[in-house]
């Protein structure tokens, strides 16, 4: 699984939107061309469901689209992100979205969770093959079979309901459901006596 947080989202404007208090039509599917907040988070949703789901087919992708992956180029042009959805068997689900989205400049932040059972032989350990266009090459995959959780955050640029560019930084964590859920209030996190424990500076 390969997605940068956006730290200043606040200050440019962006506004944190829970999927599940979304606009009732932002995702309605395909045929939204607008540039609103509901067609800029229904294509992102779209590119969720699809992880979910193996299939790329219903997304809604530019021609120009590019993906990248923790800082790697591993897509170009809808044909090679569709066709790496048909190797997303690992993933059982996707929880906890939460979309930033910034609609003067045509893009959302989504941050949610992807629940992953790698199989023995199929995806865990040693390497496997991928394609990308007319290309096929080995990778290597690093995880052993078993149980993970996929922490991840994908920028979208979406431009007449298309999307342009997708961005991914993403953090495995091993067993399915670990951190899971959003982070507990600060004094809980921060231990007693730690620099920054309550917003102050011990001395």
């Amino acid at each position: 699984m390969i997605i940068p947080v956006l730290a200043a989202c606040a200050m440019a404007g962006c506004t944190p939107q829970p999927a599940e208090m979304a606009d009732n039509g932002a995702h309605s599917g395909a045929g939204c061309t607008a540039n609103s907040r509901a067609c800029i988070e229904a294509a992102a949703q779209s590119y969720i469901d699809g992880l979910v789901a193996h299939d790329g087919s219903k997304i809604p992708l530019a021609e120009d689209v590019r993906r990248t992956e923790n800082g790697l180029n591993n897509a170009r042009g809808p044909n090679e992100v569709r066709e790496s959805f048909a190797r997303t068997t690992m993933i059982e689900g996707a929880r906890n979205v939460r979309f930033f989205t910034d609609v003067d400049k045509g893009e959302t932040v989504a941050f949610f969770l992807l629940d992953i059972d790698l199989k023995e032989g199929e995806f865990g350990g040693g390497s496997s093959k991928t394609k990308s266009g007319d290309t096929e090459y080995e990778v290597a995959v690093t995880k052993p079979a078993g149980t993970y959780t996929v922490h991840e955050a994908e920028r979208f640029r979406v431009v007449d309901g298309k999307i342009h560019d997708i961005e991914i930084i993403a953090h495995v964590e091993d067993g399915k459901g670990a951190g899971a859920g959003w982070p507990k209030e600060r004094n809980a996190v921060i231990k007693k006596g730690d620099n920054q424990s309550n917003g102050k500076t011990d001395k």
